[in-house]
């Protein structure tokens, strides 16, 4: 069984708690602070520094080294797929 379900809004545990929240481009905390942000392909942290980069497929930290694929984060989270759940993953998650 996943550790941690996205339903496109909220990622949860596998018991049901909110770790966080997607706010059209925002990834906040349960709390209402705001962890970091989708801006196209890359994400950034809360102070708006790159820390990563989605081509699609891979997923590529500030010094373009590949640190994981999408089905790896897959095999993490259930949900639906894309640069929110690689973002979501990156920033909570790991």
């Amino acid at each position: 069984m996943l550790n941690y379900s996205f339903d496109g809004r909220y990622l949860k545990t596998r018991v049901g708690k909110r770790l966080a929240e997607l706010d059209r481009n925002y990834i906040k905390s349960p709390t209402g602070s705001r962890i970091g942000e989708i801006d196209r392909t890359y994400i950034k942290d809360p102070q708006g520094r790159r820390i990563a980069e989605f081509d699609g497929e891979n997923i590529k930290d500030s010094s373009r080294r590949r640190i994981a694929t999408l089905q790896d984060i897959k095999k993490v989270i259930d949900g639906v797929g894309g640069i929110s759940l690689v973002a979501l993953w990156l920033l909570v998650v790991r």
